[in-house]
């Protein structure tokens, strides 16, 4: 037995009724959702150690913070900021590694200017990671904080207030002030300088 297929017709089309002139109000109106731009804003603290490639004078001419702002233009202007304040652009320079699609950065040594990318950031910890990173290379860890600083916190870090420790081949630790030291150099076998850090960036 043969079967045969059944004929299917064309479903007729049925006009869409003409709405333009009913009034429709602000909860029937579909709206496109407005993108959250992500933004950072990352405060100096003009009074911590500056280690030894900072010009402090320098630092204290950039502005109390960048941003708040797209995390990529956060971190161009914080890196710029510690290369304008170094005493040698190049020592700053020269620790950052070319990255792609990131906002350019600029140092001027051996009589010319030299231009970098910095990576493509897509969030806020990128920054402070990376901030905190360069940081550690320039010798000043508490230079850049999401948090405001105060003028509580910046007191404790400022050069007049850090503590050094000595570690000492007997493996106790003693707490220097202004030079002076306690404990006998017979028992000094290497010694490890380290800045307290009394509020760390995370």
């Amino acid at each position: 037995m043969v079967m045969t297929p059944l004929a299917i017709s064309p479903p007729s089309s049925t006009p869409e009724p003409d709405m333009s002139s009913i009034p429709q109000d602000a909860a029937t109106i579909p709206h496109s959702a407005t993108p959250q731009v992500l933004t950072v804003c990352i405060y100096i603290n003009k009074q911590a150690n500056m280690g030894p490639n900072l010009d402090r004078k320098k630092l204290q001419q950039l502005p109390d913070h960048f941003g708040p702002d797209r995390p990529s233009v956060v971190l161009q202007q914080a890196v710029q900021g510690c290369i304008d304040s170094a005493f040698q652009q190049k020592a700053v320079f020269t620790l950052l590694t070319q990255g792609y699609g990131g906002e350019k950065i600029s140092a001027t040594f051996d009589g010319k200017q030299h231009l970098l990318s910095l990576p493509v950031v897509n969030s806020v910890g990128y920054v402070l990671r990376f901030l905190k990173k360069l940081c550690r290379s320039l010798h000043c860890e508490n230079l850049f904080s999401d948090q405001p600083i105060t003028q509580h916190n910046a007191s404790y870090q400022s050069e007049g207030n850090v503590l050094l420790f000595i570690q000492l081949h007997s493996n106790y630790l003693i707490y220097p002030t202004r030079g002076n030291y306690v404990g006998r150099s017979a028992d000094v076998m290497y010694c490890t300088l380290l800045l307290r850090k009394h509020s760390p960036v995370t």
